[in-house]
Protein backbone atom coordinates (compact mmCIF):
# COMPACT_ATOMS: atom_id res chain seq x y z
CA UNK A 1 0.00 0.00 0.00
CA UNK A 2 3.05 2.52 1.35
CA UNK A 3 4.54 1.79 -2.31
CA UNK A 4 1.30 2.38 -4.28
CA UNK A 5 0.59 5.93 -2.69
CA UNK A 6 4.49 6.72 -3.39
CA UNK A 7 4.33 5.70 -7.18
CA UNK A 8 0.79 7.58 -7.35
CA UNK A 9 2.25 10.83 -5.64
CA UNK A 10 5.31 10.42 -8.08
CA UNK A 11 3.28 10.21 -10.66
CA UNK A 12 1.29 13.20 -9.75
CA UNK A 13 4.64 15.68 -9.45
CA UNK A 14 5.66 14.76 -12.93
CA UNK A 15 2.13 15.63 -14.20
CA UNK A 16 1.71 18.94 -12.76
CA UNK A 17 6.11 19.62 -14.35
CA UNK A 18 4.92 18.80 -17.50
CA UNK A 19 2.00 21.02 -17.60
CA UNK A 20 4.36 23.58 -16.48
CA UNK A 21 6.69 23.15 -18.74
CA UNK A 22 4.34 22.44 -21.40
CA UNK A 23 2.90 26.25 -20.66
CA UNK A 24 6.46 27.96 -20.50
CA UNK A 25 7.48 26.00 -24.07
CA UNK A 26 4.26 27.05 -25.54
CA UNK A 27 4.37 30.56 -24.42
CA UNK A 28 7.98 30.34 -26.18
CA UNK A 29 6.13 29.20 -29.07
CA UNK A 30 3.97 31.78 -29.83
CA UNK A 31 6.53 34.39 -29.89
CA UNK A 32 9.61 33.41 -31.17
CA UNK A 33 10.62 33.18 -34.67
CA UNK A 34 13.93 32.38 -36.39
CA UNK A 35 16.77 31.50 -33.94
CA UNK A 36 15.59 33.79 -30.79
CA UNK A 37 12.90 31.83 -28.26
CA UNK A 38 11.12 33.40 -25.33
CA UNK A 39 12.03 30.42 -23.48
CA UNK A 40 16.09 31.20 -24.09
CA UNK A 41 15.55 34.42 -21.72
CA UNK A 42 14.73 33.23 -18.87
CA UNK A 43 18.07 32.94 -17.56
CA UNK A 44 19.39 36.20 -18.64
CA UNK A 45 18.99 39.51 -17.01
CA UNK A 46 15.83 40.99 -18.60
CA UNK A 47 15.33 44.75 -20.40
CA UNK A 48 15.53 47.44 -18.34
CA UNK A 49 14.95 51.20 -18.43
CA UNK A 50 17.49 51.84 -21.50
CA UNK A 51 14.99 49.94 -24.49
CA UNK A 52 16.16 48.77 -26.93
CA UNK A 53 18.85 50.16 -29.85
CA UNK A 54 17.27 49.19 -33.53
CA UNK A 55 20.05 49.81 -35.72
CA UNK A 56 19.69 50.92 -39.36
CA UNK A 57 21.81 50.09 -42.51
CA UNK A 58 21.60 50.29 -46.34
CA UNK A 59 24.64 49.26 -48.78
CA UNK A 60 27.42 47.25 -48.29
CA UNK A 61 30.73 47.55 -50.89
CA UNK A 62 34.24 46.45 -50.58
CA UNK A 63 36.59 49.54 -50.18
CA UNK A 64 38.16 48.21 -53.52
CA UNK A 65 35.57 47.67 -55.78
CA UNK A 66 33.53 50.92 -54.49
CA UNK A 67 34.40 53.78 -57.14
CA UNK A 68 30.92 55.24 -57.88
CA UNK A 69 29.81 55.38 -54.14
CA UNK A 70 32.63 55.92 -52.15
CA UNK A 71 31.27 59.32 -50.66
CA UNK A 72 27.82 58.00 -50.36
CA UNK A 73 27.17 58.14 -46.46
CA UNK A 74 24.84 55.10 -46.54
CA UNK A 75 27.62 52.83 -47.73
CA UNK A 76 29.87 50.68 -45.44
CA UNK A 77 32.56 47.97 -45.74
CA UNK A 78 31.59 44.35 -45.26
CA UNK A 79 35.10 44.71 -42.62
CA UNK A 80 33.25 47.55 -40.57
CA UNK A 81 29.62 45.27 -40.44
CA UNK A 82 31.70 42.26 -39.80
CA UNK A 83 33.09 44.75 -36.52
CA UNK A 84 30.45 45.85 -35.48
CA UNK A 85 28.37 42.29 -35.35
CA UNK A 86 31.76 40.94 -33.63
CA UNK A 87 30.92 43.62 -30.51
CA UNK A 88 27.41 42.51 -30.08
CA UNK A 89 28.40 38.93 -30.29
CA UNK A 90 31.02 39.70 -27.79
CA UNK A 91 29.02 41.79 -25.69
CA UNK A 92 26.65 38.83 -25.66
CA UNK A 93 23.73 40.92 -27.37
CA UNK A 94 20.89 39.06 -28.99
CA UNK A 95 19.57 40.15 -32.10
CA UNK A 96 15.15 40.38 -31.84
CA UNK A 97 12.77 39.76 -34.49
CA UNK A 98 10.07 43.07 -35.57
CA UNK A 99 7.63 40.61 -34.27
CA UNK A 100 9.29 40.14 -30.77
CA UNK A 101 9.83 44.04 -30.52
CA UNK A 102 6.41 44.52 -30.86
CA UNK A 103 5.76 41.75 -28.06
CA UNK A 104 8.14 43.69 -25.71
CA UNK A 105 6.67 46.87 -26.36
CA UNK A 106 2.95 45.89 -25.64
CA UNK A 107 4.55 44.34 -22.89
CA UNK A 108 3.46 40.96 -23.59
CA UNK A 109 6.80 39.29 -23.21
CA UNK A 110 10.44 40.01 -21.48
CA UNK A 111 13.56 40.31 -23.51
CA UNK A 112 17.30 39.98 -22.63
CA UNK A 113 18.84 43.12 -21.28
CA UNK A 114 21.04 43.26 -24.46
CA UNK A 115 19.05 43.33 -26.89
CA UNK A 116 19.37 44.98 -30.76
CA UNK A 117 17.37 44.66 -33.64
CA UNK A 118 18.98 45.15 -36.85
CA UNK A 119 17.43 46.73 -40.31
CA UNK A 120 18.30 47.25 -43.83
CA UNK A 121 16.48 49.94 -46.03
CA UNK A 122 15.96 49.93 -49.64
CA UNK A 123 16.88 46.19 -50.54
CA UNK A 124 20.41 46.33 -52.17
CA UNK A 125 21.38 42.58 -52.98
CA UNK A 126 24.81 43.90 -50.89
CA UNK A 127 22.71 42.75 -48.24
CA UNK A 128 22.43 39.29 -49.26
CA UNK A 129 26.05 38.78 -50.92
CA UNK A 130 27.89 40.49 -47.63
CA UNK A 131 25.75 41.36 -44.63
CA UNK A 132 24.02 37.54 -44.60
CA UNK A 133 27.07 35.11 -43.95
CA UNK A 134 28.09 37.51 -41.45
CA UNK A 135 24.93 37.48 -39.47
CA UNK A 136 24.40 33.88 -40.46
CA UNK A 137 27.59 33.55 -38.87
CA UNK A 138 26.50 34.52 -35.28
CA UNK A 139 23.22 33.18 -35.63
CA UNK A 140 21.94 36.60 -35.84
CA UNK A 141 18.31 37.50 -37.23
CA UNK A 142 18.04 41.22 -39.22
CA UNK A 143 14.95 42.94 -41.20
CA UNK A 144 14.84 44.32 -44.93
CA UNK A 145 13.04 47.13 -45.80
CA UNK A 146 12.34 46.29 -49.20
CA UNK A 147 11.28 49.02 -52.61
CA UNK A 148 8.93 46.66 -53.71
CA UNK A 149 8.87 48.33 -57.05
CA UNK A 150 12.53 47.49 -57.39
CA UNK A 151 12.84 44.47 -56.06
CA UNK A 152 13.75 42.04 -59.29
CA UNK A 153 11.84 39.54 -60.99
CA UNK A 154 14.67 37.41 -61.02
CA UNK A 155 17.85 37.45 -59.40
CA UNK A 156 20.65 40.07 -61.01
CA UNK A 157 24.73 39.16 -61.13
CA UNK A 158 26.27 41.70 -58.91
CA UNK A 159 27.96 45.06 -60.25
CA UNK A 160 29.40 47.26 -57.61
CA UNK A 161 29.30 50.00 -60.05
CA UNK A 162 24.99 50.05 -60.07
CA UNK A 163 22.60 49.52 -56.99
CA UNK A 164 21.76 45.97 -57.45
CA UNK A 165 18.37 44.92 -55.81
CA UNK A 166 16.96 41.87 -54.09
CA UNK A 167 14.32 39.75 -55.89
CA UNK A 168 11.65 37.84 -55.56
CA UNK A 169 13.38 34.36 -55.62
CA UNK A 170 15.95 35.14 -53.37
CA UNK A 171 13.51 36.13 -50.35
CA UNK A 172 13.00 32.90 -49.48
CA UNK A 173 16.73 31.72 -49.79
CA UNK A 174 17.26 33.96 -47.35
CA UNK A 175 14.58 33.91 -44.97
CA UNK A 176 16.54 31.93 -42.20
CA UNK A 177 18.52 35.72 -41.65
CA UNK A 178 16.43 38.23 -43.39
CA UNK A 179 12.91 38.80 -42.87
CA UNK A 180 11.60 41.21 -45.70
CA UNK A 181 9.23 44.31 -44.61
CA UNK A 182 7.17 47.52 -46.46
CA UNK A 183 9.27 50.61 -47.68
CA UNK A 184 6.85 51.74 -49.91
CA UNK A 185 6.30 51.07 -53.87
CA UNK A 186 6.71 53.74 -56.37
CA UNK A 187 6.95 56.44 -53.73
CA UNK A 188 10.62 55.81 -52.55
CA UNK A 189 11.24 59.78 -53.86
CA UNK A 190 11.58 62.91 -53.34
CA UNK A 191 10.34 66.64 -54.75
CA UNK A 192 12.15 69.21 -56.01
CA UNK A 193 11.84 70.81 -52.59
CA UNK A 194 13.81 67.29 -51.15
CA UNK A 195 10.13 66.22 -49.29
CA UNK A 196 9.69 62.65 -49.63
CA UNK A 197 6.38 61.42 -51.74
CA UNK A 198 4.79 60.60 -48.71
CA UNK A 199 4.68 63.67 -47.67
CA UNK A 200 4.09 65.84 -51.30
CA UNK A 201 1.72 63.48 -52.86
CA UNK A 202 -1.90 63.21 -52.23
CA UNK A 203 -3.33 60.96 -49.63
CA UNK A 204 -5.30 58.59 -51.41
CA UNK A 205 -2.32 58.56 -54.00
CA UNK A 206 0.29 57.41 -51.13
CA UNK A 207 -2.33 55.09 -49.57
CA UNK A 208 -2.76 53.33 -52.91
CA UNK A 209 1.27 52.94 -53.09
CA UNK A 210 1.54 51.77 -49.71
CA UNK A 211 -0.81 48.98 -49.84
CA UNK A 212 0.57 47.72 -53.10
CA UNK A 213 3.77 47.44 -51.43
CA UNK A 214 2.17 45.47 -48.53
CA UNK A 215 0.00 43.38 -50.30
CA UNK A 216 3.74 41.93 -52.23
CA UNK A 217 5.49 41.70 -49.03
CA UNK A 218 2.84 40.66 -46.76
CA UNK A 219 4.31 43.00 -44.48
CA UNK A 220 3.44 43.97 -40.83
CA UNK A 221 6.09 46.75 -40.71
CA UNK A 222 7.15 49.84 -42.23
CA UNK A 223 9.94 52.31 -42.42
CA UNK A 224 9.11 55.29 -43.72
CA UNK A 225 11.43 56.63 -46.40
CA UNK A 226 13.59 59.24 -45.94
CA UNK A 227 12.69 58.91 -42.39
CA UNK A 228 10.05 61.89 -43.23
CA UNK A 229 6.05 61.22 -42.04
CA UNK A 230 3.60 63.34 -40.69
CA UNK A 231 0.24 62.81 -39.19
CA UNK A 232 -1.48 62.19 -42.16
CA UNK A 233 1.47 59.35 -43.23
CA UNK A 234 0.74 57.40 -39.57
CA UNK A 235 -3.11 57.48 -40.67
CA UNK A 236 -2.70 56.14 -43.58
CA UNK A 237 0.30 53.30 -42.11
CA UNK A 238 -2.25 52.16 -39.18
CA UNK A 239 -5.47 51.93 -41.67
CA UNK A 240 -3.60 49.95 -43.84
CA UNK A 241 -3.38 47.71 -41.17
CA UNK A 242 0.77 48.14 -40.29
CA UNK A 243 1.67 47.00 -37.07
CA UNK A 244 4.69 49.38 -36.35
CA UNK A 245 6.31 51.50 -38.46
CA UNK A 246 9.96 53.39 -38.20
CA UNK A 247 11.90 56.68 -38.34
CA UNK A 248 15.58 57.26 -38.20
CA UNK A 249 15.89 59.79 -35.77
CA UNK A 250 18.24 58.50 -33.01
CA UNK A 251 17.41 56.51 -29.65
CA UNK A 252 16.09 53.95 -28.36
CA UNK A 253 12.51 52.43 -28.20
CA UNK A 254 10.49 51.59 -25.09
CA UNK A 255 7.10 50.04 -23.92
CA UNK A 256 4.56 52.53 -24.70
CA UNK A 257 6.50 54.47 -26.95
CA UNK A 258 4.37 55.69 -30.06
CA UNK A 259 5.15 52.11 -32.28
CA UNK A 260 4.49 54.53 -35.58
CA UNK A 261 7.44 56.96 -34.69
CA UNK A 262 10.01 54.34 -33.57
CA UNK A 263 13.37 55.87 -33.31
CA UNK A 264 16.19 53.74 -35.28
CA UNK A 265 20.14 54.24 -34.82
CA UNK A 266 21.72 54.99 -38.67
CA UNK A 267 25.09 53.18 -39.00
CA UNK A 268 27.65 55.90 -41.52
CA UNK A 269 30.64 54.46 -42.55
CA UNK A 270 32.15 57.02 -40.33
CA UNK A 271 30.75 55.70 -37.20
CA UNK A 272 33.35 54.72 -34.87
CA UNK A 273 33.32 51.49 -33.29
CA UNK A 274 33.48 53.35 -29.53
CA UNK A 275 30.39 55.26 -31.03
CA UNK A 276 28.67 51.67 -32.28
CA UNK A 277 28.91 50.13 -28.88
CA UNK A 278 27.77 53.73 -26.98
CA UNK A 279 24.71 53.05 -29.33
CA UNK A 280 24.40 50.04 -28.33
CA UNK A 281 24.79 50.92 -24.73
CA UNK A 282 22.35 53.03 -25.24
CA UNK A 283 24.63 55.75 -24.01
Amino acid sequence: MKKTKGFLLMLLILAGLGTFLWKQWNQAFEWSTGVIYQADFAMRPMTTQAGIPVLLYHHILEDRENKKFRYNEEVITPEQFQQEMGVLHNEGFTTVTLRQLEGYLDKKITLPAKSVAITFDDGYLSNYKYAYPILKRYHDHATIFAITEDVRQKPELFNPDKLNYISWPEISRYHDVFDVEAHAHHFHRVSGLGTSYLLSKPPEAVKKDLAVCKSLTHAAYFAYPYGQYNDTTIKIVKDLGFHMAFTINAGNVYPGANKFALNRNCIFPYTTLDEFKNIIRGQ
